[in-house]
């Protein structure tokens, strides 16, 4: 279970940690958007991470940062910002357009790693989704907060504990520059019979974004090797993270190693 917690950074061994590097890139998208990332690197690996923020993160923010620090402990790590969101230009079309933001991400792993893992939160996990779904070449998928279609978010801000929530998850870095919001989006729903590497969902019973239905409706669809963990109390997508960071870190890294290295 996911306990009320002051964030804090989970720590590893300070020969470690003086080892990792963080250094910020930049790509241009298929239609000539660009999308900034960083990657926090030690030299030697051949695995990275890839983390997808949904609507209205980045990789600027101190929770994103902290996150990827953390996993950088293992592998390599790039927190990417997708269009209308940090440094990256153009504007959010709320997974309409943005597979071609992580494509253009991917692309520049590629030749540098043998092995990449995605890491997808709400909207960046509907965008990993359709992307894997596709034929990416990545090891497995972490998707948190998955929704099984745009359409089909619930998005309860308005009630009380939800304002809640929101304004204890306002930190710097976040924010987003809008597109059009009425483009026709991929449905993960669709998409998901089609990704064929292990996939895991995570969700929170007390997520009032995306309720929890949609990660086990994605798990019952999702036709290879897959798990579903439903956390009692947790919140939404990255305020999971934030509740209890190293629980976070432990289950995506027991994961990660259940996955074999193809």
């Amino acid at each position: 279970m996911i306990q009320e917690a002051v964030p804090q950074e989970v720590v590893a061994p300070t020969a470690i940690v003086a080892e990792i590097e963080r250094s910020t890139h930049q790509v241009t998208t298929s239609d000539g958007v660009q999308i900034a990332f960083d990657l926090y690197q030690r030299p030697g690996r051949d695995t990275v991470l890839i983390i997808c923020p949904g609507f209205f993160q980045s990789k600027n923010t101190p929770t994103f940062r902290r996150m990827a620090t953390a996993l950088a402990h293992y592998r390599d790590v790039i927190c990417m910002d997708f269009r209308g969101h940090g440094d990256s230009s153009g504007q959010f079309t709320f997974s309409a357009k943005e597979e071609a933001d992580l494509k253009a991400v991917l692309d520049w792993a590629r030749p540098r790693y043998a092995h990449m893992v995605l890491l997808g939160f709400s909207l960046g996990a509907a965008t990993a989704i359709d992307v894997v779904g596709q034929g990416a070449d990545v090891q497995t998928l972490i998707a948190v907060s998955a929704p099984t279609a745009f359409e089909d978010i619930e998005l309860q801000i308005w009630t009380p504990k939800a304002v809640m929530a929101g304004l204890k998850a306002i930190e710097p870095g976040v924010g987003c520059r809008p597109g059009n919001p009425w483009l026709t989006k991929p449905r993960p729903i669709d998409r998901i019979r089609q990704v064929k590497v292990p996939i895991i969902f995570i969700h929170g019973t007390d997520d009032g974004t995306t309720f929890a239905h949609h990660s086990q409706e994605l798990f019952a669809q999702a036709a290879g090797p897959k798990q579903l963990v439903v956390i009692e109390g947790g919140r939404h997508a990255e305020e999971l993270y934030r509740q209890d960071p190293q629980g976070f870190v432990t289950l995506v890294e027991d994961w990660l190693q259940s996955v074999p290295s193809r």
